[in-house]
């Protein structure tokens, strides 16, 4: 009987933590357009496209764009969002890499694929 007290106790408590845990709010980001891109701006932030990247290199979820929840944007590896985000389609198989727009510290073995953006 005491087995199933515990067993029954440790259930609930289970159940509870997940149905009390919070669920992380993303973000509606917008795009603006240039006559060479099409940018992200997330709040005081404007990030233009850098690179290719696999989506494999893609972090958690942070937002989408323009109310497209398949219109997807993830942090990059370890680098700070503020600097760095990537974006990708889910019908799509690549995703690009956004640098914030005045970023100047480049991590090792990228290059951006843009003339306008060294």
């Amino acid at each position: 009987m005491k087995r199933i007290s515990i067993f029954g106790f440790a259930v609930f408590m289970a159940v509870a933590l997940c149905a009390c845990s919070e669920k992380q709010e993303l973000i509606n980001m917008s795009t603006i357009e240039s006559s060479d891109y099409t940018a992200i701006v997330w709040e005081d932030r404007t990030y233009v496209p850098f690179c290719v990247i696999s989506k494999s290199d893609c972090g958690a979820q942070i937002g989408y764009v323009n109310g497209d929840t398949d219109d997807r944007v993830c942090g990059y590896g370890d680098y700070p969002v503020a600097e760095w985000i990537a974006n990708y389609l889910t019908v799509d198989g690549g995703a690009m890499l956004y640098k914030e727009i005045n970023v100047t510290d480049i991590p090792d073995g990228l290059q951006s694929e843009y003339e306008w953006n060294h």
